[in-house]
């Protein structure tokens, strides 16, 4: 088989998959259009999908272009695997979008980009500008690529919610919150694989500072690819694709204060002051009765927002407790520091992490289950939180009474007496 013909093939294959994958955008967009009750409520394309979706077209009619100018291509093999690369990116999208499964679109995303990063040393005729295009079209595969492995992430430390129609019982909702605990907190599951002890308190520790690590090269990670986006969005132009591929590089956009800033405190009300309003809206009936009621309305959301779980009663009883465990062990904290003598002693040790994350997580836990009780429309998960809360009281109680943290025993003795007051809100 000819070069030529190899490509053409290849060319047809790709063309091929990336209509799939466009004729889904259309026909979900269509779908959705004629019903309103469609759960989807509209598909986004993904921070670089959407721009790969005007440049892969793009890319594919230009190689047909420079391939019917020449005669003879004498290397193929480069161009079918640059096409093969992109087919594999496309259909990445597709594994996601129609298989809902993040593992297989990583995977094949992953393995397109490898097979371009191999293509990047290697050179075509002059008058065809492939290798090029593909390179420049890259960055947003890897954009993509950032994304989906941050689902992935999210999906390992969440367990799978439940759906808002199901009856779930606050035993269940219990379990719920103890998976999501474990997901969220290595120390938490350490001790309940291996039980309370030195040795699995330092090991999950360890197990912390090194997901804690990775946390923080995946942050930098993300900044590296929004910084990416930012300045590719500046230089793309939907309606002349071609000219984003021709560009010698891609301008580094900076805004003006990156470098010169000040954290300050601002008011998030509105000014009293008020612009005068044009005279042609004033006249207006209806602006004037919506602007009356505005300026006589006295609500303020964020008191909405606190009362739902600061009201709670149960979160009542944990907030001073919270506050004097925590200021305890910040005392203790700052003591061995001082006792050391040691610059390099900066971190709380194990067991203090570990009663520092009991003392929070339900608060947390908390604030959060309101969204859930509306979504079921019973008390469940609310229940499930208290009974959560139960636990880790419970494990603060034993954690200081099994070191013989006896400066501490007043915090175990509060914590079983707020156990006892939650079982009779749970009555």
């Amino acid at each position: 088989m000819t070069g030529h013909k190899q490509i053409l093939e290849e060319i047809s294959k790709t063309r091929n998959v990336f209509n799939e994958l466009n004729d889904f955008f259309l026909k979900a967009d269509e779908d959705i259009a004629n019903d309103p009750d469609d759960p989807r409520e509209g598909i986004g394309r993904f921070p670089g999908l959407d721009r790969l979706m005007f440049l892969i077209p793009c890319v594919i009619n230009r190689l047909g272009e420079d391939i019917s100018k020449s005669e003879e291509v004498e290397d193929a093999a480069p161009i079918t695997e640059g096409l093969q690369a992109i087919k594999e990116g496309v259909n990445s999208v597709l594994a996601y979008y129609l298989q809902d499964d993040v593992v297989v679109a990583l995977n094949l995303l992953n393995n397109a980009l490898s097979n371009i990063d191999n293509l990047s040393n290697k050179k075509l005729q002059s008058n065809i500008r492939f290798l090029s295009d593909i390179a420049r079209i890259a960055p947003d595969f890897h954009i993509l690529l950032d994304m989906l492995e941050g689902f992935l992430e999210s999906k390992r430390t969440r367990p799978n919610e439940p759906e808002t129609d199901e009856s779930w019982s606050p035993e269940r909702w219990l379990c719920y919150y103890r998976e999501q605990a474990r997901l969220e907190e290595p120390l938490m599951a350490m001790v309940d694989t291996e039980g309370l002890s030195e040795a699995s308190l330092e090991k999950g520790m360890k197990q912390m500072i090194e997901e804690s690590e990775q946390m923080d090269k995946r942050m930098e990670k993300h900044f590296f690819s929004h910084k990416l986006m930012k300045n590719r969005d500046a230089a793309f132009d939907t309606e002349h694709p071609e000219r984003f591929l021709d560009l010698l590089n891609i301008p580094d956009i900076k805004d003006e204060d990156d470098d010169d800033y000040e954290v300050r405190a601002i008011d998030l009300h509105y000014e009293e002051e008020e612009e005068e309003p044009e005279p042609w809206a004033s006249s207006l009936p209806e602006l004037q009765d919506w602007n009356k009621s505005v300026s006589e309305s006295s609500f303020d959301d964020s008191e909405l927002l606190r009362q739902d779980f600061e009201d709670d009663p149960v979160y009542r009883l944990l907030k001073p407790f919270t506050h004097n465990a925590l200021e305890c062990l910040k005392h203790d904290y700052l003591n061995r520091v001082k006792e050391s003598g040691s610059e390099e002693n900066r971190m709380r040790s194990p067991l203090e992490h570990y009663l520092v994350i009991l003392a929070l997580k339900p608060q947390v836990r908390i604030s959060s289950c309101g969204v859930l009780t509306e979504s079921v429309g019973h008390e469940a998960p609310r229940k499930g939180v208290y009974m959560f809360t139960m636990e880790c009281l419970d494990r603060i109680a034993e954690a200081i009474e099994i070191f013989s943290l006896e400066h501490l025993y007043h915090l175990a003795a509060e914590a079983r007496n707020i156990k006892k007051q939650i079982e009779e809100i749970l009555i």
